[in-house]
């Protein structure tokens, strides 16, 4: 006797793999190793403390190569706020309205431009903490995504044994330009500070790899 068959199903297709997710691969298999990383030195004057009440008004960055020596990249601008900037804040960093309603792009701009130069470096900045929390906030409400390694260098733990053995009173910035001897322009504009930043990056691993070469050579 014939039995009636069932037919056979059909195969089950897998969907294609999403931009995102391709993306995802070709963004892990291009990633450097650390020390082949660019350096991305940032530093931004904000509207306030708080990035969930104040936002940025003025960002830079200094790109190098891995050993900070080499400048590929530099940016600066003034940024429009996006929230109320504090009276304090403004009397610090020189912001009025006037100024910035004829010279600040907004943020998307800015935001743009940053990330495009973010590409397989390393964040470093003076308190980093501070600038990456408004810099990340403002990847956030654009749905950016670091294009970096995820690693990030302070200046102020690097200078910290400088505080430590009491050669300078505290681990400001202008404090550190000083002793160091480091001449970059206003404190408290985006582009000198992210100068002076750069420079005391390179001072203090000078005097780190020279003390680790000492240490070190002799046990070789």
């Amino acid at each position: 006797r014939l039995r009636h068959r069932r037919p056979l199903a059909a195969p089950v297709l897998q969907p294609p793999l999403s931009t995102l997710t391709l993306r995802f691969f070709e963004d892990t298999m291009q990633k450097k190793a650390i020390n082949e990383c660019n350096l991305f030195f940032f530093d931004c004057e904000t509207g306030g403390l708080d990035p969930n009440v104040a936002s940025m008004i003025e960002v830079a960055c200094v790109v190098t190569d891995p050993t900070g020596e080499n400048v590929i990249h530099e940016y600066c601008a003034k940024v429009k706020p996006l929230k109320p900037v504090h009276p304090t804040a403004a009397a610090i960093n020189g912001y009025t309205p006037e100024v910035w309603d004829k010279e600040a792009v907004d943020s998307v701009t800015a935001m743009a431009k940053l990330m495009a130069y973010s590409r397989n470096s390393v964040f470093i900045a003076h308190n980093v903490a501070f600038d990456w929390a408004f810099f990340e906030q403002e990847m956030k409400r654009l749905a950016y995504r670091w294009q970096g390694d995820y690693h990030k260098v302070d200046t102020v733990a690097l200078a910290w044994p400088f505080y430590s053995s009491m050669r300078v009173p505290n681990v400001k910035l202008v404090t550190l330009r000083e002793f160091f001897g480091i001449e970059t322009g206003d404190a408290h504009r985006a582009l000198a500070d992210v100068h002076a930043c750069r420079q005391l990056y390179l001072k203090l691993m000078g005097l780190y790899n020279g003390a680790i070469h000492h240490a070190y050579s002799s046990q070789a």
